[in-house]
Parts: structure tokens; sequence; C-alpha cells
């Protein structure tokens, strides 16, 4: 029962994460390219490109976002052309055919929630594996860096305290810097406890009430980054599980004693042999795609 709940709690979190992020994926919205669903979009990076057929800079960059494709399309990416001009069948088909566009196309495609706002198009915005917006704007270059660097982020463990900004005059600075994963975050959690009892108390000065506060901010980033992590071990499962592996191994030494931290290491032996097959799969499918552009 146990084992379970466990399991539906991974789930949720997973589903929070990535259910109901992305819009307009139907067939009745596809033009041309790849049919992409919802879940092809699990752990990836994707690059949203809103364009229309009557804006000549939209136009001119097709070429270029082609040559993206073309250069990301067999890593962790995904490329979606939302076109925002209204229905426009017979125009889009002639732009395909001309420029040989083969990624996907689609009308009024991106994020269902908090989709940046495009002032004016070509607009273009990078969305990481996580689900996080780290780029939105008009400059394609400034986009191809966001999305180089998203795609470095997937091989790298997730950050405990996430995107927390410390002030450079914060007590805490110098700890915080201590904190990942994989190195065991008990003691920290001890020393962020004292100095909010201490910033409790009635003669608490206010250094020490300013260091409550930072050190409250700390914990509920620690618990909130726990949270991701957890989430991207499950995505992890199936899009990546040596990646699985290394992360339940890194989360298991950062908190020991944790639940879920004894419920991962029991799966780690199946778990390993599903890596082990997942590699051999991955080493065949770069040999197929090396002998098909000889």
């Amino acid at each position: 029962m146990k084992k379970t709940l466990f399991a539906f709690l991974f789930l949720a979190i997973s589903f929070t994460l990535h259910a109901g992020m992305w819009r307009g994926l139907s067939d009745s919205n596809w033009y041309s390219g790849p049919k992409i669903t919802e879940k092809d979009l699990v752990g990836k990076v994707v690059l949203v490109d809103k364009w229309g057929v009557n804006c000549p800079p939209c136009r001119a960059l097709l070429p270029k976002i082609q040559k993206l494709w073309d250069s990301f399309k067999n890593k962790n990416f995904m490329l979606i052309a939302s076109h925002c001009q209204g229905r426009s069948d017979a125009k889009v088909a002639e732009l395909v055919k001309a420029n040989k566009l083969t990624f996907p196309i689609y009308e009024g495609a991106g994020l269902a929630v908090n989709e940046p706002a495009a002032r004016g198009i070509p607009f273009i915005y990078v969305v990481d594996h996580r689900g996080k917006v780290v780029y939105s704007g008009h400059s394609s270059n400034d986009a191809i860096t966001a999305l180089t660097e998203a795609l470095v982020a997937i091989n790298l463990p997730p950050n405990l305290i996430g995107t927390l900004a410390i002030d450079d005059k914060s007590p805490h600075k110098a700890l915080v810097k201590q904190i990942s994963l994989g190195r065991p975050v008990a003691p920290f959690i001890k020393k962020l406890e004292n100095d909010i009892k201490k910033g409790a108390k009635s003669k608490a000065t206010q250094a020490q009430k300013d260091a409550a506060v930072s050190a409250q901010e700390i914990l509920n980033a620690i618990e909130e980054g726990k949270k991701i992590v957890l989430a991207e071990i499950e995505t992890k499962k199936t899009t990546n599980p040596v990646d699985a592996v290394k992360y339940i191994e890194l989360y298991a030494k950062s908190f020991p004693k944790d639940n879920e931290a004894l419920e991962l290491k029991a799966q780690l032996p199946e778990l390993r042999k599903t890596a082990k097959a997942w590699l051999i799969e991955q080493k065949a499918k770069a040999a197929a795609e090396k002998k098909k552009a000889k």
C-alpha cells in the first residue's frame, strides 16, 4: 500500500509539471511536419516560433528555423512553428514546399498557461525540459543560445534551491553555495532551523530576524527543489533511465532518511537493468543514424 501511494505521489508531481501545459496540438490544427502530442514534449527542450504567412520577416526566418531543426532534431528537442495569422492551408503549403520545411507546423499551438506575450512576430520562446520559459523575444540568435544552454542543462542534476536569489549581504550566502544534490543536506537544514529559532526570540536583534526570514526562504526553496528532483526522476525513468539511476543515488545521499529515498533505492536494481537495455538501444539507434547519413 505504501509503495502504491508513493508511486501515485510521483505521478501526481510529474502530472502537475507536464499535463495540460500545451494547446493546439490537434490534427485539426496541424499543417505539416511530424505530428506531435503533449507526451512527445515531456522531458524535452521546446522552441516555439510564432509566425505568419503575411509577415515578411517571418518568412525570411524560415530557412534558419529549418537549419535549427536539422541540427537539433535528434537531440532532446522539439520545435513548433506556430502560425498565428488565421488558417492558411494553401499559403503555408506553398512556403513549406518552397523552403523544404520538415519541422512541425501548427495553427495557434503553444503553452496553454503563462505563454509569453508576443508584441509582434516573428516571436520565439524556449521552454526547458522542466517546463520553464528560459527565453522569449524576437532574437533568433538569443533563442538559439538559450536553447543550447537548456539542452546542456538536461544532463545536469536539478538545483536544490532553484532560482532563489540570495543577497550578497545575506549571512547564508556561503551556506547556499554548499547546498547541492548529492551532498548531505541535514547539517544545513539544522543550521537554518536554528537561525529561525533565534529570530523568533523576543530579544532577537534585527539582524537575527532578517536571518530568520532568509533561512525560511531557503528551507522553502529546498522543499520545492525536492519536489522538482522527484518529478524529474519520474520523467527520466522513461526518457533517460541512466540519468534516473544517477539522480536517485544523488537524492539518497542528500536525504538518506527520507521515505522517498528509501523507496527509490528499492527500485534501483530493476531500474539499472532498464538503463542497461536503454543504453544498448541508444547505441543501436546512433549506429543506424550514422549508417543512414553515409
